[in-house]
Order: C-alpha cells, then structure tokens, then sequence
C-alpha cells in the first residue's frame, strides 16, 4: 500500500530555539507549539482527533490530557534524530488507515533543570549492565550522542581518508545556514573553520564546535487527509513518499559498517513510493 499523496501538512509552528527555557515545562512548550500550529491551519482544537510525540519526553496520553484534547489515535515513537520524519509518515499512516482524520505531531522540550531538565552541561548517566558499557561507556560519557559520533568520526576518517578540515566544513555551512534564521541559538554567529579545529575536543576526534548543542523549544505540524486539506486556508504539502530504514544494532560497535547509514534503505525506498528519482529532487536536507 502507498501512501502517495493520501495525506499533507496544512500548518506549523516553531518556537525560538534557546538554551533553556527557564520556568516552563515541556508540556507547555508542546502545548503553545500545538496552539500556533493548529492555528495556523485555520482549525480550532476539536478537529484534532490524533497526536504524536517522543515517548521519552512526555507520553502523548499525557499531553492530550494536558492539552484537553479527547483522542481517537495517540502514539509516542523514539526514532531519535528520524523522530520528526517518521512521525509524518506515521500520521499519513494513520489517516490512510481511518484511524484518525487530523493529527498533530510535536516534539521539543525543556532544559530547566528546576522542573525536570538537564542543566547546561549536565550529562545522563549510563544504565549499568547494558551492551553499551563494554566499548562505548569506556570511552565517554560525552554529552549527548558525542561518544558514539566520536567512533563514528574516526572510522571515516580510517576508512575514506576524510580530513579534520573536510569535517570542519561541514560544520561551519550549516552554521551559515542557521545565520539569518531568527529562531536560531547562533543567529548571526558565523564560525570558520579554524574556529572548529581550535575548539576544545569533545571525544577525540571530534571537536565541540561539531557539536550539536543541547537545547530547548518545541514545533509542531498539523496532517491531515489530501481531501480535507483542499478547504484548509494553506496550500497543502503533500506528503509523496516515506520509508524507514532500521539499523538492525542497538550499539555502535555491534554494526558491520558504523560508516553505513539506514539512510540508504530508506531514502531508496521512499522515493519509489514518490515515483522521484534523485536526479528530480530540487532541495534536500539532511540531519547531519
């Protein structure tokens, strides 16, 4: 079955991206995030029937409650980075299936440490007796996914030859992408890549300025049927194609090739679904 087509986003709401959110909750984040959305939509809350978000931040049963919505279809996924995307292709699925006519997703968060957050700075512990501790824990922990990165970075390094430079990079045009967006952390904070190189080491080989920042904020999207979405008041996008691709680990140093990303099962797969190959695809992004 295929859900080209069968469903689209008709409205959005981001919140300023910050450091930290001082005094606010992760449901009011969500909470304000899905306001905007759903009035961007030109809909009011009790045409929402569904809602998706990370299970990990906040149960979805229990933002509904928050948010006084009575639900016909809730789900929360951890799809980690892929989290976002894949929770388009599971609202698409929903709707195609009847399971629910508009879903909401939403992720974000707070980091304040006073009300459940991380502190700046401050870094989980990792769960004794986990496959994890036998290669990776050793050699971090470093905020974030910094340690599994690190392995990753130096493999590609042996493997292909990639340069301290070319990483860099890579760094410093997605911080040029990020320079006139006024819900960004660095807005109008350009870096070089000498400014990478001479950053502080996170976990050899990689570097701080390489680092995803831990932050705060929240966005939300409204999907809904391709039928429904022609009297809504934005022009509808729709969604062509969607695929998942699953490692198949659930460590690093467990994979045949860290270099390898599911990636390349899904982007193939999705784009059969969209009946596009790459060679028509005019803007692309990639989580990096």
């Amino acid at each position: 079955m295929s859900l080209r087509a069968k469903a689209a986003v008709v409205g959005f709401a981001e919140l300023p991206t910050l450091r930290t959110y001082p005094g606010r909750t992760t449901n009011s984040l969500l909470a304000e995030a899905c306001r905007m959305a759903i009035a961007d939509a030109g809909l009011t809350k009790a045409d929402i029937d569904g809602l998706i978000t990370r299970g990990t931040d906040v149960t979805p049963v229990e933002l509904g409650e928050y948010m006084g919505m009575p639900l016909s279809f809730s789900e929360g996924i951890t799809q980690h980075g892929s989290s976002g995307a894949h929770s388009l292709a599971l609202a698409a699925s929903a709707i195609n299936s009847g399971l629910a006519n508009t879903v909401i997703c939403t992720f974000g968060g707070t980091r304040d440490p006073a009300i459940g957050g991380l502190a700046p700075g401050q870094v989980r512990g990792t769960p004794p007796a986990t496959k994890g501790t036998e290669f990776e824990a050793p050699f971090g922990m470093a905020p974030g996914a910094n340690t599994g990165y690190g392995l990753m970075k130096r493999r590609h390094m042996y493997e292909f030859g990639t340069t301290q430079e070319q990483f860099a990079k890579m760094a410093v045009n997605q911080r040029f992408n990020a320079l006139t967006n006024p819900n960004a952390v660095f807005h109008d904070q350009p870096i070089t890549v000498d400014d990478v190189l001479t950053s502080r080491m996170v976990n050899d080989p990689l570097h701080l300025l390489e680092c995803v920042m831990p932050c705060a904020g929240a966005a939300a999207c409204i999907v809904t049927s391709a039928e429904r979405a022609k009297s809504l008041p934005n022009p509808p996008v729709y969604i062509l194609g969607a695929a998942a691709g699953v490692s198949g680990h659930d460590t690093i140093w467990q994979a045949d090739r860290i270099t390898t990303s599911p990636v390349v099962i899904s982007a193939r797969k999705a784009l059969e679904m969209s009946g596009y190959s790459p060679k028509d695809i005019e803007f692309a992004e990639f989580y990096d």
